[in-house]
This record gives C-alpha cells, structure tokens and sequence, in this order.
C-alpha cells in the first residue's frame, strides 16, 4: 500500500482491488494474535489496520505485539489513531479518523453523527486553506515516508480535502460504526463515485458477508476492507481471506470483461 498503487486520475483501465483486514478492537490479545497469523497465511493482504480499545498502555502492548504478524507476511501495518503507538511500534503507517484518533490526530468533521453523511450531491471543491487538508497535510508532513490513510469520511467534501493533502488513501465507510451484514449504501455510493475520477486511491469497507465483499469490490476501489468476515467465518481466517481474494478475482475479471 503506497503510491505505486496509484493510477493516473480519470483512467480507464480497471485494477484488482487488495485487500485490508481490520483487527478486531477487543477481545484476548493472545487470541487475537493467533487469528491474525492465520488469515494472513490464508492469500493477498495489502495491509493491516491495527486498532484497539483501551488505555494508551494497552494500545502500545497491542501494536507491538501486532505489527511485526502484519509484517512478516508482507503485509503494512498501519496503527489505528494513535501516533505514539504506531511510532514506537516501527508500524509502516497510521491511519486517522476524520474526528476521532489520540489528540495529535483530531481532525474537524462535518458531524458527529455517524450516519450524517452527504446524500451524493457533488460539493465545492475544497481549497488548500481548507480545515480538513491543513490537518491531513501536517500528518502526512510529520510521517514523511509512512503511509498515512484517512478514514471517518462522511462527505464528498471531506473526502476531496483529505485527497488535497496526498494521503496514501482515503476510506469510505465508518470504522465507528458496528459491522453489518451489507457493505454501507453510502460507502458504495462515494466508492462509485470516487474512483473513476481520482488518483488518491480508496478503500471501502465491506459489510461481513461474502455477498457484502462482492459488492464493494464491484465499485473498483484499489483496496476492500474486511473485519468480522474473516473473524467469524465459519471455516476459520484463512479460509476467510482465501474466499476474500477470489471474490476480488471475480469482481475484476467482471470488470474487464465489460464493453
């Protein structure tokens, strides 16, 4: 995950869509730990967002015990809203909610209301002055060389500043929100919208039901995003992600097959 997968703005050629697994926000660290070894064995995974609940200490008990699983299998770990853990870590990236994450990484948001996001009317381009780019622009200033993901996007607005300040990817679809057994229609909507038009690559997050990754791998988003699908499935993680990256197949090889 990082600029060598981009692709130039407005271009025609579909690509195959990477996945991103999100760690489960709680439960046994061992347990966790052993799970995410297991669906990492299980195909492709561009990279691992990392986030947990808790104190700071347990934050960075979590990373350090995380990061390394996500790297040794070539997959970027990228620490959920905490700079200091994700710092101390050696973590390849952090990731950072628009209105959320540790207080180095609060950002302005539209809303506080989780579902208040726009209803796909196109909104003014942002300018560099713009609140959220200054934000987005002195994370990415201070990670220099680390891969910086912006997530809690609610508008097109929003999603147009963040881009304004070179992120390695914005998301669509709300980490806060509890998981659901279909991909978000909002998420789809901006996701459709987003990638024919911009470099910035996208990451949507999937619902937690295969049907639910397809549909998001049908926007085209350079990366899908998964969590309680691989967690819960019922054949175990690896068995997860090996079903993940053929839906990924299919969904690509549907889109170079269109007219």
């Amino acid at each position: 995950m990082s600029k060598r997968d981009r692709r130039p703005a407005g271009g025609d050629a579909p690509v195959r869509s990477r996945l991103v697994l999100v760690t489960p926000e709680d439960g046994d660290l061992g347990v966790v730990a052993e799970d995410l070894r297991r669906a990492l064995s299980g195909g492709d995974v561009a990279a691992v967002l990392i986030g947990r609940s808790g104190s700071e200490a347990e934050r960075q008990v979590a990373a350090e015990r995380l990061v390394p699983i996500a790297q040794s299998a070539e997959a970027a770990a990228v620490v959920v809203g905490d700079t200091r853990a994700a710092g101390r870590s050696k973590a390849d990236g952090i990731h950072i909610d628009l209105g959320g994450g540790d207080d180095e990484a609060a950002m302005l948001s539209p809303s506080d209301d989780p579902e208040d996001e726009d209803d796909g009317e196109e909104d003014a381009p942002p300018s560099r002055s713009d609140p959220v780019t200054a934000e987005v622009a002195d994370m990415v200033g201070r990670f220099r060389g680390k891969i910086v993901g912006v997530g809690g996007v609610r508008t097109r607005h929003a999603a147009m500043a963040a881009a304004e300040a070179d992120p390695a990817y914005v998301m669509f679809g709300l980490l806060e929100r509890p998981d659901a057994a279909d991909t978000h229609h909002k998420t789809l909507a901006l996701a459709d919208w987003w990638v024919p038009l911009f470099e910035v690559p996208c990451v949507a997050l999937a619902g937690a039901t295969a049907e639910a990754v397809a549909e998001a791998a049908s926007t085209g988003a350079e990366f899908i995003a998964v969590r309680s699908f691989v967690w819960t499935h019922p054949e175990g993680p690896a068995a997860a992600i090996a079903e993940a990256n053929r839906i990924l197949d299919e969904a690509f090889a549907a889109r170079t097959a269109e007219p």
